[in-house]
């Protein structure tokens, strides 16, 4: 740990830090993104830093772990409803999903072929990494838990995460979306959504 800095001083330079490498992260990506500029916005000498972080990529992975802490927050409220209405928790649930990239800039590198593929190269022996590679990670074992709850077909959750990750991700290459057709995509992601709902939740009259 740094010297000269009181327990207190340590956790507000390294909440400082993650404040600031966010924004920087977020406007010019991991790659673009240099440890003065981060050091010169959060106040300290850029030596302090490597008090803290070994390199920007490490500072990156407290910045994503604070984001999908965020996530998975408010993926907790939106799930408060499930029991009560299954079905449209569960569409607002895969509709936060499709919006969260977007919305978190972080979240939505941490998508992206080359990041990944960057971090890899940078981290390659970092324990860390692999677990945030693993997007989307969480999704079956919701889906066990509302199996359990009766809510969920009765199917392979690896099965059904991975169509879950499917839907979540297909937006993010620009590619694929041109490719699809971005002047309907909308309402195509509205209409699969539609079907993977009527698929996966179980309805009061499935039940009788």
């Amino acid at each position: 740990m740094p010297k000269g800095f009181t327990i207190e001083e340590k956790k507000i330079i390294k909440n400082n830090l993650i404040e600031k490498g966010a924004e920087f992260f977020g406007i010019y990506g991991l790659k673009k993104t240099n440890v003065e500029d981060i050091t010169n916005a959060a106040g300290i000498a850029k030596g302090s830093f490597y008090s803290f972080y070994n390199s920007k990529e490490e500072l990156f992975l407290d910045v994503l772990t604070q984001a999908e802490e965020k996530m998975i927050k408010k993926i907790r409220q939106i799930l408060k409803r499930m029991k009560k209405d299954p079905k449209g928790t569960f569409k607002d649930f895969l509709y936060f999903h499709i919006q969260a990239p977007k919305e978190n800039p972080i979240i939505q590198q941490i998508a992206d072929k080359n990041t990944r593929e960057y971090l890899v190269r940078k981290l390659h022996n970092n324990p860390k990494l692999k677990q945030k590679l693993q997007t989307y990670e969480y999704i079956p074992h919701f889906i066990e838990m509302w199996q359990k709850q009766g809510l969920i077909i009765n199917k392979d959750p690896e099965i059904l995460g991975g169509i879950l990750k499917s839907i979540f991700t297909i937006g993010l290459d620009d590619e694929i979306t041109e490719y699809i057709g971005r002047e309907k995509f909308p309402e195509i992601i509205e209409n699969l959504i539609n079907i993977i709902v009527e698929y996966m939740v179980i309805s009061d009259s499935d039940k009788k």
